[in-house]
């Protein structure tokens, strides 16, 4: 009965809460607090006997292990911001002290100050600040732009890691490159970087860039490498001292940015870079190992993977190369930073016990029995142990000396990149703390992908500027502007959410009520019995409850956050049409949108071959099924799976797309068209393998390529408007003497437009919406070319957590959805039938 059914659902809701109560109660059955540690796999292998040990030495706390399993903590953080915002979050996280400042910005980071300062100074586990490296405390640290306050830490330093220039001296030999007494002499300065990658590169055809790398001589952003570096080297910065300006447009910037933009233009093009990387592979077929690389800028962590696979490698690690009027000025050669850290979410349940855990991992004991574990691991391996850079100098000098300098058993090179790394230590340098840091990150790499790609070439010629200076003005315009709008007072009007829920409330009460009053009104008319409408309302209230809290709820709430700033983590604050008007403004709303348009081209063409497909399929020959069957299979492939297998189909080197058309370029007919154009045109005319993902130009078309693979997934649509048409229609039109063509534009295509009609309206829906191939394939790159509309929404939302404006961006997007559709379902009662019989 109705009454039992509903006695047993809200047992059932009583059992589940229990359950979930019980699950995740802050103490355990023997009362111990627990404590939730978010780590990662760099902490080494030992990390949970480290643990068992930490709640031995503490039986007031259980501690569990976890990871994030986010692709990017950093960029893509939206589990760790929803456990924050909703008060459930992680006690210790094991985060990247690049985002620290933008997050403890936010206040979503709890203050460790207070903690470091009451620390008994005789507690044998007491984190002295003073042992750690200067810059790693600084990116660890926090104040507000422009503020004079000492600084507040909000992470206690971990690892860190430094770039300098890797050098296969081999290589550097058998081009001469050589010093007075015949060894290999790394480049030292930038013109020498510059000389030395020239003589190094090699082509498919000699001399000839537009037929491919075979070896990369040197490439600026290869490795782990940024504008950051070169900005640095060149005595420049991304934000002013006092963090209120963004410098990116400054001279030693755009210096730096010609530098790189130089170099890649030496070599044939970025593209050519890109399309030579797309091919690398890790492991023993690392292409710096293999020679394919000759000289590289990367991390210190890089040294792990030449002591794997080939320690016996003639290899140097010496400083980046330098401007040369930089190093004739006095200046020492630079690197930059980075690294991790231990943080506490600011809503912790157990933030002192998670300072302790602080404590223990940072002690000097169990920093030596993570590494012991890992130099374990090694010898168990039988590889070389090569230990990580600490951020405590202490720490550190201590594992440099035992591990390297006392131990006869590592090789000279490895002994010499190791004393390297030390005396760049104490002089590096940091990406700046700011709120804006990921915002600025982002737009300095799109800044250089503009410059390398030469993307304001004409616009420039044009107006006389520099485009490369252009590139950098254009993109730090929407930093300067997000960080102006930080820095000054909060808008005074915050949304009192109380009468929003209240009138949705209601307004979900009058629609029941609504409901009730219709059923009574036709309960004698068409004999509707309450007690069926109640039945019938329950088994359809799960439907109700999820759409009014998960789907209602929210499209009512992102109408009110499309006029307010909201950042999930603080208070949402009214700003009118500010959102909206921003949105107008912004380039890159409208780059996105004039992307996503273009990718309309592949509705027709899926369609076609939808259509063809199925075509093909409409008859009644042996094995139908199994074709069928064949064809329909890469429709319902994960679009994940799709994507990575479409990366590499996709590659310029060695990918099949690509392969398959060189093998056509070398036929006698491909080079007799190579001839022909060659002759009109009185110009040396080649063909060449597009560089697909790689290249502006062919990024969408090689998505809409990748697009038709699945075109067997409206070939049942097809196939099912194929076999409604009545055959006698076909027989008519034979009699009175139409062909195959006539029947098919005068039969087939009037009796399919209601499929025609159907797909076409879902095409533009699912195209305006287009994400996943650029999330997992490109990025958005290069330049811009696949930054799709939902992507950058996507970006807006749960990267730089700009709700307000990403509900805006979401709302145009509804409106232009839904006028589309209307104009179709206008424009369709002109050309669209429907069979009345």
């Amino acid at each position: 009965s109705l009454r039992a059914a509903t006695a047993l659902f809200i047992a059932f809701l009583a059992v589940v809460s229990f359950w979930t109560w019980r699950s995740s109660r802050d103490t355990d059955e023997g009362g111990r607090q627990h404590i939730v540690f978010w780590s990662n796999g760099t902490m080494g292998e030992d990390i949970y006997g480290v643990l068992d040990a930490f709640e031995k030495l503490h039986p007031q706390y259980r501690v569990t292990a976890a990871t994030a399993t986010a692709r990017d903590l950093v960029g893509d953080a939206q589990r760790l911001l929803s456990a924050i915002a909703g008060g459930v979050p992680p006690d210790l996280v094991f985060f990247d002290r690049f985002a620290i400042g933008e997050w403890a910005s936010k206040h979503a980071l709890e203050d460790l100050t207070p903690y470091l300062e009451k620390q008994d100074l005789a507690d044998p586990r007491r984190i002295d600040l003073g042992q750690y490296y200067p810059w790693a405390l600084e990116e660890a640290s926090y104040r507000p732009p422009g503020s004079t306050e000492a600084p507040r830490v909000y992470g206690v330093p971990t690892s860190a890691d430094i770039r300098l220039l890797f050098s296969n001296l081999d290589l550097l030999r058998q081009e001469g490159i050589v010093d007075a007494e015949g060894d290999a002499r790394p480049p030292v300065t930038w013109g020498e970087l510059r000389t030395a990658a020239k003589r190094l590169h090699r082509y498919r055809v000699s001399g000839d860039p537009s037929t491919g790398l075979t070896r990369l001589g040197f490439a600026p952003k290869y490795g782990d490498n940024w504008l950051y570096m070169y900005a640095f080297q060149a005595g420049g910065e991304l934000l002013s001292p006092n963090r209120l300006r963004v410098t990116m447009d400054s001279p030693p910037v755009l210096r730096a940015l010609h530098f790189m933009t130089d170099v890649y233009d030496d070599l044939g093009g970025v593209a050519q870079a890109n399309a030579f990387q797309q091919s690398f592979q890790g492991g023993p077929l690392d292409p710096f190992v293999k020679g394919q690389v000759a000289m590289k800028i990367d991390g210190n962590w890089y040294l792990e993977t030449l002591g794997d696979w080939k320690p016996e490698m003639s290899f140097s690690l010496t400083p980046a190369p330098m401007p040369e009027d930089e190093l004739a000025k006095g200046r020492h050669p630079v690197t930059w930073a980075g690294g991790w850290a231990f943080v506490i979410p600011a809503t912790a349940q157990h933030k002192k016990g998670a300072f302790e855990l602080i404590q223990y991992l940072r002690s000097s004991d169990v920093v030596a029995r993570l590494a012991q574990s890992n130099r374990e691991r090694k010898h168990n391996e039988g590889r070389m142990y090569l230990p990580n850079i600490d951020a405590n100098r202490v720490f550190n000098r201590r594992l440099f000396t035992e591990a390297i300098a006392d131990n006869p058993a590592v090789p000279r090179q490895f002994k010499s990149a190791y004393a390297a790394l030390d005396s760049m230590l104490d002089d590096t340098l940091i990406r700046p703390v700011s709120p804006v840091g990921q915002l600025l990150w982002g737009q300095h790499i799109r800044a250089y992908d503009a410059a390398v790609n030469h993307k304001y070439r004409d616009e420039a010629a044009r107006t006389g500027t520099d485009e490369v200076e252009l590139a950098l003005s254009r993109m730090q315009e929407p930093v300067q502007q997000q960080l102006d709008q930080l820095t000054r007072p909060d808008p005074p009007h915050v949304v009192g959410w109380t009468p929003y829920v209240v009138f949705y409330c209601f307004a979900i009460a009058v629609l029941l009520a609504a409901i009730v009053v219709f059923a009574r009104r036709r309960h004698r008319s068409h004999g509707y019995r309450m007690r069926e409408v109640g039945a019938a309302m329950f088994f359809a209230s799960p439907w109700f409850l999820g759409f009014a809290v998960l789907t209602g709820g929210p499209i009512l709430f992102s109408i009110v956050l499309s006029f307010a700033r909201y950042d999930v983590l603080t208070q949402a604050r009214y700003v009118g049409l500010a959102n909206y008007s921003e949105v107008l403004s912004d380039p890159v709303f409208t780059k996105s949108l004039l992307n996503t348009g273009f990718m309309m081209l592949r509705i027709p063409l899926v369609m076609a071959a939808g259509l063809g497909i199925a075509l093909l399929l409409n008859s009644g020959v042996r094995g139908i099924g199994g074709y069928r069957t064949g064809l329909y299979l890469p429709a319902i492939m994960p679009v994940v799976a799709t994507s990575l297998l479409w990366v590499w189909m996709m590659n310029p080197s060695q990918g099949f797309l690509n392969q398959a058309l060189r093998w056509c370029f070398d036929t006698a007919p491909g080079r007799a068209f190579e001839w022909a154009v060659s002759l009109f045109t009185h110009k040396a005319f080649h063909l060449e393998a597009p560089l697909w993902l790689q290249d502006p130009r062919w990024s969408k078309p090689g998505l809409i390529v990748m697009n038709l693979w699945t075109a067997g997934g409206g070939m049942i649509i097809w196939l099912a408007g194929l076999q409604s048409i009545p055959r006698q229609l076909y027989e008519a039109a034979s009699i009175d003497g139409a062909g195959a063509w006539r029947r098919f534009w005068h039969v087939t295509v009037p009796m399919l437009s209601p499929y025609i009609f159907f797909n076409l309206i879902m095409g533009v829906i699912g195209t305006l919406q287009i994400f996943t191939e650029a999330y997992i394939m490109t990025e958005g790159g290069p330049v811009d070319s696949t930054l799709f509309y939902a992507y950058y929404l996507f970006k807006q939302a749960f990267q730089f957590f700009r709700m307000g404006y990403a509900s805006a961006l979401a709302w145009i997007l509804f409106i232009v959805v839904l006028g589309l559709t209307l104009l179709q379902l206008a424009m369709s009662k002109k050309w669209v039938h429907y069979d009345h019989t």
